[in-house]
């Protein structure tokens, strides 16, 4: 296989020098007069002329297609680890230990919750391995999955975690990375201290070009962020697209900006 791949990328080499050789004389024929009254009396060049030419199209060539065939290849393995950071996410084992024993507890004393329980964990477990080898999802797409999320928290948190999307955003069209918005919730709720008596109170917002995850700070004073998360995103966008991600912070809110994406 690897031997065929570099007989492929030969022969790629070899035609486009071919193309670009025949480009540069054509500039020449078309930008310089002197080239022209030439040809009326033949070529002017000798074949090792041409050849030398040649050579240095070759030359040329290779070069910006490895260039670009490592950069195509840096882009893919960064795509491939930010696909497989979110699944090691919704596949920890202390993600699947809480969700397992609050379903546990459910199959006690609610059979019927625990039942609506499961069937959302096992649509969340289900977006997040299908859409693995997406770039982009619609934002409608996302929202559902988004919602099928917050109810695992509403089951485990309470009233502690209140996310409050605003219709607007229920209602806008676009495509986003998949399980970005999760990731940012998740993000704000592991660094932020969340209770019954100091609830984490978090707004998805609009204007229609981008979409901001806000909560007010409220920081758990063990351990220091990584970033990991915000990382990922940042990351994904930049692959994807010039669109930037914003993050603003301030002694007392903290909010993350994503670009929505055309659907093409």
């Amino acid at each position: 296989m690897k031997l065929k791949r570099i007989i492929h990328g030969v022969l790629l080499v070899l035609g486009l020098s071919v193309l670009g050789l025949l480009f540069y004389y054509a500039m020449w024929l078309i930008t310089d007069e002197d080239f022209r009254e030439m040809l009326k009396y033949g070529w002017p060049w000798t074949s090792g002329m041409v050849l030398v030419d040649y050579a240095a199209c070759c030359l040329f060539t290779t070069v910006v297609t490895l260039y670009y065939w490592r950069s195509r290849e840096k882009a893919e393995r960064e795509r491939d680890k930010f696909r497989l950071q979110a699944l090691e996410n919704q596949l920890s084992p202390h993600f699947v230990f809480n969700n397992f024993s609050i379903l546990a507890d459910l199959i006690e004393v609610d059979p019927k919750r625990a039942s609506n329980y499961l069937m959302n964990l096992s649509r969340v477990y289900r977006y997040t391995l299908s859409h693995l080898n997406h770039n982009m999802v619609p934002l409608q797409e996302e929202l559902e999955f988004l919602m099928r999320y917050l109810a695992l928290l509403q089951q485990r948190f309470g009233e502690g975690i209140q996310v409050r999307i605003a219709d607007e955003v229920i209602h806008c069209e676009g495509s986003v990375p998949p399980a970005a918005l999760q990731m940012l919730i998740e993000n704000a709720i592991k660094h932020n201290e969340h209770t019954q008596a100091r609830p984490l109170i978090i707004d998805v917002k609009t204007d229609g070009q981008r979409i901001s995850v806000s909560n007010k700070r409220q920081p758990i004073t063990t351990g220091e962020s990584t970033h990991v998360g915000q990382h990922n995103i940042a990351e994904r966008y930049r692959l994807l697209t010039n669109k930037k991600v914003e993050i603003r912070e301030t002694a007392n809110d903290y909010c993350v900006t994503i670009p929505i994406l055309s659907e093409k």
